[in-house]
């Protein structure tokens, strides 16, 4: 079955890292694009430990579109780092910030750090669509709004 290619809408921020894999598919057949940890330093997730790790990127799809964000299957099956907090709804338009989660047992001691510019997590459209990405300024981002903007992360309520 053929893919159907949507154009996604996206700006960088300041702090976004430039990196080839950042926003992009790993192969013409892949289900999701890749996504990059955006810090000027390392990030270490101890055993049980989670954080939300900053992409320095805002995306909009055309409605009704979503997004959903993935574990990477490297990380997860060789460093036990998984995402936490799967769907991007098509009306937000903050700064997309990964929740990684290290599941780890605090007895394994075994931390992990991610380093500025890592693939930390893979992004899916709903099939059969795929992101074709056009970059555009941030001032011409904020002219998307919708009634959600920026709010996220439970501004919806409990």
């Amino acid at each position: 079955m053929n893919r159907t290619e949507t154009t996604v809408l996206f700006c960088k921020l300041p702090h976004y890292v430039e990196r080839e894999a950042n926003l992009s598919y790993s192969t013409p057949d892949a289900a999701c694009f890749d996504i990059c940890a955006a810090i000027n330093e390392p990030i270490t997730l101890r055993p049980g430990e989670h954080k939300g790790i900053p992409t320095g990127v805002k995306l909009a799809a055309e409605s009704p579109l979503w997004f959903r964000i993935n574990s990477r299957s490297g990380l997860a099956i060789k460093h036990g780092i998984i995402t936490i907090a799967g769907i991007i709804d098509t009306d937000y338009r903050g700064e997309w910030i990964v929740g990684l989660l290290n599941t780890n047992s605090e007895s394994s001691g075994k931390a992990y750090t991610i380093q500025p510019g890592d693939k930390i997590a893979q992004v899916e459209l709903p099939f059969p669509y795929k992101a074709i990405f056009q970059e555009i300024s941030s001032t011409e981002f904020e002219k998307l709004t919708t009634d959600r903007n920026e709010r996220g992360f439970g501004s919806s309520g409990r």
